[in-house]
């Protein structure tokens, strides 16, 4: 495929098939990262390489000074099967764009044509494609490179589409709009011994079922609190398949969730002290880690009003939000310092869910993404 920018309508959806057929992992973005980067250069913005890893941001810059408004989407696929759909299924196996990352580049693709065609009056407008989103590190990792220093923004925005709620739709919320997530791996190490005579062993097997209910039972310590507080156990292991022996070692996952990250700071402290008094009980080693750590999406009441605005602009249906989002995105990183809101569209109503191996982007969605993303672009950047 050609590094020209297609045209906006069928061409749209042709771009984004073709970015379907070709995913890639999270770190791994690099032939998406290469191509887009040639759209960009195409369209004529300055393209900025190497964001935390296969990262690229565009800019387009308008005559006069004026703020910088950035628009974020994200690069990488899952890891999981897809059914085939077409003739832009994927072509490497157990990696697909069951997420909808496929859409959500051709929305900014979208914006980019538009720009190219139509430049902004001052400011400047930065097309972020993120790498790494689905593993918790790509906003970390951008924030990290020197050159985003250049092109921190004053507002930010992100969309994710959102299965299950009516085509075109969009969804905001202030404050807390996705839950910070991490994952718990607690391992307990005792001491082998016969299964003839495990009083001779230290075994793990009471200690790791305590812990599992405990961490269970440990949001309703937090009842009182305001906000979600969730904790769902993912997998336990106990010692080896050997029925001679006795276990002497265990390990239990969880995946902590809650609305914000002064919560998830106690939930997790909670957590840690609960395993590792449960350990001590029965003279156990235990080490606690952590992984795919998100902290909570927090929407700026400012940046949110925009997003209203626009959305009656363009005739979209604006849905307002009685409770965050649980599952979790690292845009929030990204919007520490500045406006920042996260919305959805939605997907349609009868749409498999995110990350099922029916998923697919709606093209019917590519086009009332690229207007409202253009219009959050113009209500900044057209005016005195």
């Amino acid at each position: 495929m050609n590094n020209t920018l297609p045209l906006l309508g069928t061409e749209l959806i042709e771009l984004r098939h073709a970015l379907h057929r070709a995913p890639e992992l999270s770190g791994q973005e690099e032939a998406t990262s290469a191509l887009i980067a040639g759209w960009m250069e195409e369209a004529g913005a300055e393209v900025v390489t190497g964001l935390g890893g296969h990262g690229l941001a565009a800019i387009f810059r308008g005559a006069a000074p004026g703020p910088r408004v950035m628009l974020r989407c994200e690069l990488d696929a899952l890891p999981i099967d897809e059914v085939p759909r077409g003739d832009w299924s994927s072509c490497h196996q157990h990696v697909g764009h069951l997420c909808g990352h496929d859409g959500h580049m051709t929305w900014l693709l979208g914006v980019a044509q538009r720009l190219a065609r139509r430049p902004v009056a001052r400011g400047e407008v930065v097309l972020l494609f993120q790498p790494a989103e689905e593993t918790g590190e790509g906003a970390r990792a951008v924030v990290r490179t020197k050159a985003f220093e250049t092109i921190k923004p004053d507002f930010l925005y992100a969309c994710h589409n959102l299965p299950g709620r009516p085509l075109g739709e969009v969804s905001v919320r202030d404050d807390a709009f996705t839950c910070a997530s991490r994952g718990m791996i607690v391992r307990l190490s005792g001491l082998c011994a016969h299964a003839a005579h495990p009083e001779n062993g230290r075994s793990p097997a009471m200690a790791m079922c305590r812990i599992m209910q405990g961490l269970s039972r440990l949001p309703l310590q937090f009842a009182d609190e305001t906000g979600l507080a969730m904790v769902t156990l993912v997998h336990a292991r106990l010692g080896d398949v050997a029925f001679g022996t006795a276990p002497g070692d265990a390990e239990v996952m969880a995946t902590l969730r809650t609305e914000s990250n002064d919560m998830m700071k106690a939930l997790a402290e909670a957590a840690v002290s609960l395993a590792r008094s449960e350990a001590e009980e029965d003279h156990l080693g235990i080490e606690v880690d952590w992984c795919d750590a998100f902290e909570a999406t927090w929407n700026s009441a400012e940046a949110n009003a925009v997003i209203r605005r626009v959305a009656a602009q363009v005739g979209q249906p604006c849905h307002e939000l009685d409770q965050a989002h649980r599952w979790s995105e690292d845009f929030g990183v990204l919007g520490r310092e500045c406006h920042a809101a996260m919305f959805t569209l939605g997907a349609g109503e009868a749409l498999p869910g995110l990350h099922h191996p029916r998923y697919d982007f709606p093209d019917d969605l590519i086009l009332p993404g690229v207007a409202l993303f253009e219009g959050l672009v113009r209500h900044h950047l057209n005016g005195a």
